[in-house]
């Protein structure tokens, strides 16, 4: 009777789905726990995660893994990624498990969760391959790339420098002109380190033809 009240009060509540599922896990009630979670909110990512909790701490590493995936899938990020890979490697499935849910995230179209698990693994050229299909959203995955590219890819973080520039100038206010110059710097740099200095130069005074009337814009760059 008890379980009846409590999955007639869950219905359309999932943040008491995973509660009630919890004080069942205390009553030692496993098996009504997670049919609970089960029936009443596995698309909600409290329930997915509730599971692969779950599923690590009394389930077979195959179920940990499923389940993890399916948090991954769900809401990508490198945080659900490492933990995949822990309980992978526990259950010395990683090298099978790892392509598929990265082909799984490149089909869902995820391209800036791709991005980040990239530079997570210190695969540079494949967050450079990723970034071009990245769109909207705040995260500001050109910043991470061009840092994490400078040296390995030093021309291709040039390039996203320059691409910052011009996003933060087309924002005209002193504070986004300040923001160019920061970018600006760290271009400058990679320019000295390839030794083209006149490279440098061209770029500098190319900005500074294209925008002739931003004073402002012209105060920060001398």
């Amino acid at each position: 009777a008890a379980l009846e009240l409590m999955q007639r009060l869950i219905v359309g509540k999932p943040g008491l789905v995973t509660q009630f599922a919890d004080a069942l896990l205390q009553a030692e009630a496993q098996t009504a726990a997670v049919a609970l979670v089960r029936e009443h909110g596995s698309d909600h990512w409290m329930s997915r995660d509730w599971l692969a909790k779950y599923y690590r701490q009394y389930g077979t590493p195959q179920e940990a893994v499923e389940a993890q995936q399916r948090v991954l899938l769900g809401a990508p990020s490198v945080e659900a990624f490492q933990t995949l890979h822990e309980v992978s490697h526990k259950a010395g499935t990683w090298e099978q498990v790892r392509p598929r849910v990265l082909d799984e995230l490149h089909h869902q179209k995820h391209f800036g969760a791709l991005v980040d698990i990239a530079l997570h693994e210190g695969d540079v050229a494949r967050a450079l391959e990723f970034l071009p299909h990245v769109s909207g959203g705040w995260h500001d995955y050109k910043w991470e790339v061009a840092q994490a590219a400078e040296k390995e890819h030093p021309h291709a973080a040039i390039t996203l420098y320059q691409e910052l520039t011009e996003r933060a100038i087309a924002q005209r206010s002193r504070g986004a002109y300040q923001q160019a110059t920061t970018y600006l710097k760290r271009a400058k740099q990679l320019y000295g380190r390839l030794k083209v200095p006149a490279d440098w130069e061209t770029c500098i005074q190319a900005l500074r033809t294209r925008y002739p009337t931003l004073r402002a814009l012209h105060d920060e760059l001398r």
